[in-house]
């Protein structure tokens, strides 16, 4: 670690400048046209979407609005659109007749310990039974939270990012991506991907 990064880390967790600056790097660009997506400064090198990729309706499974970020599924993926870009995708949808998902978002229940908010012993009972419907068991859940905790705690404080109410698969994506190397990183998002598509409808 160089001696810039030491002196640049996270007041409460220990950040380093790289680790800050990755965690808030967001989904980048998309163009939108009449039946194509085409994606610039995707952060995620396993997505479809990383490298200047084209996207068209044809492969879209359907579009999720109501995630956070919106989220558009092709094949087994979940590839993330900025929130700006929200009504621009309803009319992409309604135009080449994409279906609009209800889908909610299983990493929410997991990582909600990592919110800036109280976190009861019957929240933890009653997620643990909502989990369990998906085939996540305790064992499993547990899992997956001690993986994440260190790195869900900075991307939520060192940041300042203060948030109370709401994480989902692209946080926990953004968080884990300064800690792990390219084959874990692979490996870490694909397990991301098939959780948050369990409650696809």
């Amino acid at each position: 670690m160089s001696s810039k990064e030491n002196k640049n880390r996270g007041a409460f967790f220990g950040s380093t400048e790289k680790e800050l600056k990755q965690f808030m790097i967001g989904p980048g660009e998309v163009t939108i046209g009449p039946d194509t997506l085409t994606f610039g400064n995707y952060p995620f090198p396993d997505s479809l979407a990383y490298g200047k990729a084209t996207i068209h309706s044809k492969d879209i499974v359907n579009i999720c609005i109501k995630s956070a970020p919106p989220a558009i599924r092709v094949n087994n993926e979940l590839i993330f659109v900025s929130a700006e870009y929200k009504e621009a995708l309803i009319n992409f949808a309604n135009h080449n007749e994409i279906p609009l998902s209800e889908r909610f978002e299983i990493w929410d229940w997991i990582l909600q310990p990592f919110l800036d908010t109280e976190f009861t012993e019957e929240d933890k009972e009653r997620l643990y039974g909502l989990l369990n419907r998906y085939g996540l068991d305790r064992n499993t859940v547990d899992r997956l939270r001690t993986a994440v905790k260190e790195q869900m705690l900075k991307y939520n404080f060192d940041t300042m990012l203060w948030e109370w109410g709401y994480f989902g698969a692209f946080d926990v994506l953004c968080a884990m991506s300064p800690k792990l190397d390219p084959p874990g990183f692979s490996t870490f998002y694909k397990e991301v991907m098939e959780i948050a598509l369990r409650t696809d409808v």
